[in-house]
């Protein structure tokens, strides 16, 4: 089991060369291809329970290990820099922030439970627990620290989180966390004052947890790198995400003075890519895996770095990487690598049942017809 990344150091640098100089839109050695993995794939890889992994830290040290070194003995992507392991509670940060229940369901990561039946009543009802005052973040950091606690038990020498945090997904992407999305959807349309207040409820959370623990670690409070993950952009049209969600990205950019801002999703986000290159000044993308790529090319190369162009569905064969992938990854690179900016990926996250086998034939596919320069 995977102790110390020492004798890995070499791969690492050349990794982190390659997606440096891909970030700085020039063109490095060959294309790099790069796999959004976590606690669940790698739970599902080694046949561990994912709904036990998640409540169980001292098991989620063992998963951990068992992935990272996965990553470097046998899918040796680029993305296989990691020399540190910390907690990873599932995507519940709405529930400790507001009080919500969370379901475990077997097979997959914890599920927020919806804590509103309208949208009128949550954003009149959905109020945050202060953080010095949050009870269930104490539980939390509670299991982080068994985390560190069993890793350094076990002889571990890669880097543990000291810095646990509690956060939420920005405004339009927290409300679909506690009130269903359908309903959140209609109101934009059918009441969208409620919509507005519903929102600004939810920012003033996102910025209360997030200085919070700014105050506490020390961190800048201008001049940060910023990430943000919100799926449910993609399934508004540009009109209502300009009207609805950008003006809190504008207002993060402001407050924080960021510098580097990165937007992490999964759906279709092409009607969103002009904006989000021009306006809110995204520095990367993971454009998620049913976006155009070609649209995404048109609009945002040369400003964002684009993550992404094949999907899930094109690795469920557990034979491997069929021919019409390969035509497909070879399309990608044909299109989006000339000049740097672009890694190739599977946009999104790997989700369970991703051929293992299927994503490292496209790492060796991709070493052999992505160097540059570029065939097109």
């Amino acid at each position: 089991m995977l102790l110390s990344v020492e004798k890995y150091e070499q791969d690492r640098k050349a990794r982190r060369e390659r997606l440096a100089k891909s970030a700085r839109f020039e063109e490095p050695d060959r294309v790099p291809v790069v796999f959004g993995i976590g606690t669940s794939y790698f739970a599902w890889l080694f046949d561990y329970p994912i709904d036990r992994v998640y409540d169980n830290p001292e098991l989620q040290v063992e998963v951990h290990l068992k992935g990272i070194e996965w990553e470097y003995e046998y899918l040796k992507a680029d993305h296989c820099t990691r020399g540190g392991i910390g907690y990873d509670a599932g995507p519940v940060g709405e529930a400790i922030v507001f009080g919500a229940e969370v379901a475990h369901p077997a097979g997959t990561s914890p599920r927020i439970c919806h804590m509103f039946d309208s949208v009128a009543e949550a954003a009149e009802s959905a109020i945050f627990i202060p953080p010095a005052e949050n009870r269930l973040m104490k539980n939390h950091f509670e299991k982080h620290a068994k985390y560190n606690e069993t890793a350094r038990k076990m002889g571990v020498k890669l880097g543990l989180n000291e810095t646990p945090t509690v956060g939420i997904h920005p405004p339009l992407s927290a409300a679909c966390a506690l009130v269903s999305p359908t309903l959140v959807y209609e109101a934009m349309v059918l009441e969208p004052e409620i919509i507005h207040k519903l929102l600004d409820r939810m920012y003033e959370a996102f910025v209360t947890y997030f200085d919070y623990f700014r105050d506490i670690y020390g961190w800048p409070k201008k001049g940060i790198g910023f990430g943000l993950a919100d799926d449910n952009i993609s399934m508004i049209s540009n009109d209502y995400f300009r009207e609805f969600q950008m003006p809190y990205y504008m207002k993060f950019r402001e407050r924080y003075g960021v510098t580097s801002f990165y937007l992490h999703t999964d759906g279709p986000n092409d009607q969103h890519f002009k904006y989000l290159a021009n306006e809110v000044k995204l520095t990367s993308m993971d454009i998620g895996g049913w976006s155009s790529l070609e649209r995404a090319v048109s609009d945002m190369k040369g400003k964002v770095y684009i993550h992404g162009g094949l999907n899930c569905r094109d690795f469920y064969d557990p034979d491997g990487m069929s021919e019409v992938t390969k035509k497909k990854a070879l399309d990608a690179i044909r299109l989006a690598a000339p000049g740097g900016g672009f890694e190739l990926a599977i946009g999104g996250e790997c989700y369970v049942r991703v051929s293992p086998k299927g994503i490292r034939q496209l790492v060796e596919f991709v070493e052999k017809r992505g160097k540059y320069p570029i065939d097109v």
